[in-house]
């Protein structure tokens, strides 16, 4: 493994509304662990002094529990900003559209990234592809991102950890590479 100098960590969506009820409509999710690898990472990089963003998500519709008025836009405890990291805020799938984030970056002169965060069929794969089409290198920590079953078109439901495994897996290689928490911090 190449080492990284400054590499950006990259926290998606992890918000007090990842737990509200609806979320779990088809099942629970999987990597209950996934806030505890994600705080693992948070204090590594704090302990480096590298730069963290946090990237929250502001639903447009008043009915989420990701709007700006709902308690579940707040960020989850273990992973609450300090007051020096950089939170950056969207209202869409990826953390780079209509938000600061890809300046930011360069402002850093970052241009590896390591990702975690929630959903991994959602913001974080998204973003992961966002990523990598500007040009970043990107590193996405599975055991610190989460998915939640999926339910098709034709009423079967795929199991969350099969929906994070299948996300991840059609990630690695041309968009990230997959990496678990402890070979980033050994």
């Amino acid at each position: 493994m190449d080492v990284w100098l400054r590499p950006a960590l990259v926290v998606i969506d992890v918000q007090k509304a990842i737990d509200a009820p609806d979320w779990a409509a088809c099942g629970p999710r999987n990597n209950p662990a996934a806030e505890t690898a994600i705080a693992n990472l948070v204090a590594y990089w704090r302990e480096h002094k590298w730069p963290i963003v946090h990237v929250r998500h502001s639903s447009m519709s008043e009915h989420s529990s990701y709007h700006a008025r709902s308690e579940g836009f707040a960020f989850k405890y273990a992973v609450t900003p300090s007051s020096h990291e950089l939170v950056v805020t969207k209202r869409t799938n990826s953390a780079f559209i209509n938000t600061s984030l890809n300046a930011e970056l360069k402002q850093l002169r970052c241009d590896r990234l390591v990702m975690c965060g929630v959903t991994t069929n959602h913001s974080v794969d998204a973003s992961v592809r966002h990523a990598a089409a500007l040009g970043y290198r990107v590193r996405l920590v599975t055991d610190a991102c989460a998915a939640f079953p999926l339910r098709l078109a034709d009423g079967r439901v795929i199991d969350a950890e099969d929906v994070h495994t299948i996300f991840a897996a059609n990630l690695s290689g041309e968009y990230c590479e997959l990496v678990q928490s402890d070979q980033i911090i050994a």
